[in-house]
């Protein structure tokens, strides 16, 4: 039995489906790769951005740099980079610095983009707002998946950058994220006028939602009935519950650890907090998506 060859699990390549293609399928044919210069030139000086001919375009950073970018890849790439005030052979003041745009321009022209991954937030942000002023398209492609994949770290500026750039799957992920940790009369001003009756609807289904969970009507007379399982069990979850929709953020905190110590010991309390947590999930999932929910709803305030 030692010198018996060993046999593959033929079991373990049934996940995977097969193809057609070669194997040589994208093996490219060049042996060298070459990498693409960007599409813009940097200048030291205004004196050599004042040298360049009418098929370049010069634009200056905030902190004084000059990137000179050909007219027709501005034109077809972009959407308002460049001034429609703009004079023959001026140059182009932006306000945003030399490494935000180093990276905007990258997107300029009919080339390879940046992926952007595992960058900063602040400075995807960045990236991500002067895509949108420009109107580079590509970039505002990129740009609005990272941010997405930046919802569940930041849910309040990527909901905000949503709001404005009009993106309403991402502010629909964000916006339970946004409504249970963040103040109704502080977020309320930073959105859109558009957004501003909605987003009080919104915070009315998930008021309506606590108020279902706090009242849940399947808890027997008698669960409290033992002075530790009302002060131990009970009294946390209503304490909890009553800081307001923001208690809804982590629903497993407040019906699972918030009383762990306690439900670990008593099998009446956990098989109450279980059915408990589930009415609140279902409340929860009831409110439903804020774009198909609040958007085109009637008046809040019926008008006599």
């Amino acid at each position: 039995m030692g010198n018996q060859a060993s046999t593959s699990n033929p079991q373990s390549s049934s996940r995977y489906q097969s193809s057609t293609l070669p194997d040589s399928f994208f093996t490219s044919n060049s042996q060298t790769k070459t990498e693409t210069p960007p599409p813009y030139t940097r200048h030291s000086s205004a004196f050599y951005a004042d040298t360049i001919d009418a098929t370049k375009i010069v634009f200056r950073s905030s902190d004084g740099e000059y990137f000179s970018l050909d007219r027709k890849d501005c034109e077809a790439h972009t959407g308002a980079l460049i001034p429609a005030t703009r004079s023959p052979r001026s140059m182009v003041d932006l306000t945003e610095t030399s490494t935000i745009l180093r990276t905007l321009f990258e997107f300029v022209g009919p080339r390879k983009h940046p992926k952007l991954l595992n960058e900063k937030f602040d400075f995807l942000a960045e990236v991500a707002r002067a895509a949108e002023k420009y109107k580079i398209f590509s970039a505002m492609n990129i740009c609005a998946e990272r941010m997405r994949s930046s919802g569940d770290r930041y849910p309040k500026l990527v909901l905000l950058y949503a709001a404005h750039h009009d993106y309403p799957h991402i502010f629909d992920e964000c916006a339970p994220r946004v409504i249970t940790s963040e103040n109704l009369e502080y977020l309320t001003p930073l959105l859109p006028d558009n957004l501003h009756l909605p987003w009080l609807r919104y915070q009315a289904r998930w008021s309506k939602a606590l108020s279902e969970i706090t009242s849940y009507s399947s808890i027997p007379g008698s669960a409290w009935s033992s002075n530790n399982c009302w002060r131990f069990c009970g009294q946390p979850i209503y304490q909890a519950l009553g800081t307001g929709v923001h208690s809804l953020n982590d629903p497993s905190w407040v019906f699972s650890e918030n009383v762990k110590r306690h439900t670990d010991s008593c099998s009446k309390c956990s098989l109450l907090c279980a059915g408990w947590k589930a009415h609140a999930d279902k409340s929860i999932d009831d409110i439903g998506v804020f774009s198909e929910k609040c958007m085109d709803e009637t008046p809040l305030v019926k008008v006599e």
